[in-house]
This record gives structure tokens, C-alpha cells and sequence, in this order.
């Protein structure tokens, strides 16, 4: 087992490293991945000690890399999306790399190609609509960056007057903050928020897929740029996930009790118009001539 010490010095290496990745095009023409000099460096002498890792000093060093691994890809891209299995393939690409570097017959550089070879090949499966819009010659990764909103805007934004309001109260993609969540709260209104990272009380970080919405639950859900927006880029893009999003939004709207509404922003009248008018309404509303907002009431 080796020292605390060298360690935390991998872990450094680690976080070093994604921070002079941060922004590029992975797929740019012009190939950009590259171990950093300082990064090079501390590898050559860190390698020494590799033999002596530990089973549980390698899941620790993994959990790190998975985790700066994915933050780095959602804050480029709000669209980015890693399921279970998408999890186990990053630390696996992790824990090949730990193994490489165990072997002294493998050149550093062999190592460098190897490893950035296998990120590549393992988004575009995972995500293949960031390998499609990132093929080019811009050395800087195409973003779409979430942001958050104050309540206020929000619910001006969806039409939602709080006064009347009343029941449960569920936020999906209620953001790091829970803005909205907590605004509601103030007003004395039972809310409720998911999203895949959040750390305000009253809002769950979970996976939208995975959350228990249960039957009829909620009076009301809401969710802005987030639930709508991603199905709608997934299936512009026509990815599997798609179906995901299909089968999750019908989920959604069964946790509604009778005379519950979803309301969400931007439109996706691909899927709306393919649901039962005796059992929904559906109310669409322009906000500008690229923008609509609905509501859809369970009857």
C-alpha cells in the first residue's frame, strides 16, 4: 500500500489533468488530448510506487476520476448523459490505465494514446450527438450550459400563479440551488425537487430515469430547460435514449392525481400530439416564435 502522501499526489495529477482539458474539442480535427507536461512529468516519477497501490487506494483514486470525469462533460454539455453501465466503463477506462502504467514495457507515450483512444471511443457510443456537433476544426468544445433561475422568473415564465397553488409540488431539474424549490417553500407550498446534482434540502440528486414518481401523487409538476429540453435534443439527434425519455414521460404524467398538471418548457408536440386527448389536456402557450411553453392537465 503506498503513503497517503503519494496518493493524494495521484489524485492531484488527476485533477490537474482535467482542468487543462477543460473546454476542449476531444473530437477536434486537430488532436488536443495530450498529457500535460506537468502531468508527464509526476506520472514518471510517480510510477514507481504503482506496484504498491492497493485494491482499496485504486476504487478510491477511480471514484475521483469518475467523478471529475463526468462534472467536466456536464458542464460543457447539459445534454451529456451516463447511465450505470456508462459509470463502470469510465472507471474501467480508469483502472486500465492504473494497469498500464504497472507495466514498465509500455512506453509512457503508448500509455498517453491508449488511454484518451479509449475516452473517444467510449463517448462516441455513450453520447454519439457530441461526437457529431464536435467533429471539426474548433478547438474549443460546442456548449450548452445549464443554467439556474430565481423562482420569480420561473414562475412567471410558466404562467404559474402561486396564490393558487396548492398539493404537492415536484421540480424536475430543479438545479443545483433549487431555486424555484425553495422559493415555493418560503410561500408555505409543499415542493419537492430532482436533479442528478443538487444540495438543497428538500431536493433529491437522483437520476430522472431511476426516480420513484409513484401513482398519482402530485398535484403539480414543473420543470423548465431541463426534462423536455434534453428529450427533444435526443430526439432531434435520434438516439436510443429517446425512447428512455418516452417511456419516463409517461411515468410522469401517471404520478399526476385527476386533475394534476405537468408543466414544462420548451414544448415537444412530436410526443404531445400522440397523447390521449380523453385522458389529457393539452394547452400550448408561445413565448417567442422558437418558444412555447404546456400544461398538461390528467382529466
Amino acid at each position: 500500500m503506498i503513503s497517503d502522501s503519494i496518493l493524494e499526489e495521484m489524485s492531484q495529477v488527476i485533477e490537474n489533468q482535467f482542468i487543462v482539458n477543460n473546454s476542449k474539442n476531444i473530437f477536434c480535427n486537430t488532436n488536443q488530448l495530450l498529457f500535460h507536461e506537468d502531468t508527464m512529468n509526476r506520472i514518471l516519477k510517480l510510477r514507481e510506487h504503482i506496484h504498491d497501490i492497493s485494491s482499496e487506494q485504486i476504487n478510491y483514486l477511480a471514484f475521483k476520476y469518475q467523478n471529475h470525469f463526468i462534472s467536466q462533460f456536464y458542464a460543457i454539455n447539459q445534454y451529456t448523459y451516463f447511465d450505470q453501465e456508462s459509470l463502470q466503463d469510465i472507471t474501467n477506462i480508469f483502472i486500465s490505465l492504473i494497469n498500464e502504467l504497472k507495466d514498465p514495457s509500455i512506453s509512457i507515450l503508448d500509455i498517453e494514446n491508449r488511454h484518451f483512444n479509449k475516452i473517444l471511443d467510449f463517448i462516441k457510443i455513450s453520447n454519439p450527438s457530441l461526437f457529431e456537433i464536435n467533429k471539426n476544426d474548433n478547438k474549443v468544445s460546442k456548449q450548452f450550459v445549464c443554467a439556474q433561475y430565481t423562482g420569480e422568473f420561473l414562475c412567471d415564465l410558466l404562467s404559474i400563479n402561486v396564490s393558487n397553488m396548492k398539493g404537492k409540488v415536484l421540480d424536475i431539474g430543479c438545479g443545483l440551488d433549487g431555486q424555484l424549490v425553495t422559493y415555493l417553500r418560503k410561500m408555505n407550498i409543499e415542493a419537492y425537487g430532482i436533479d442528478r446534482e443538487t444540495n438543497t434540502t428538500w431536493c433529491t440528486s437522483v437520476d430522472w430515469f431511476i426516480y420513484e414518481y409513484d401513482i398519482e401523487k402530485w398535484d403539480l409538476i414543473i420543470s423548465n430547460l431541463s426534462f423536455s429540453s434534453h428529450f427533444l435534443y435526443h430526439h432531434l439527434h435520434n438516439e436510443k435514449i429517446s425512447d428512455q425519455y418516452a417511456s419516463t414521460y409517461m411515468r410522469i404524467l401517471s404520478s399526476l392525481k385527476k386533475e394534476g398538471q405537468w408543466m414544462y418548457a420548451p414544448s415537444i408536440p412530436f410526443f404531445e400530439n400522440l397523447l390521449p386527448k380523453e385522458v389529457y389536456k393539452i394547452e400550448r402557450n408561445q413565448i417567442n416564435k422558437d418558444f412555447s411553453r404546456t400544461i398538461i392537465t390528467k382529466l
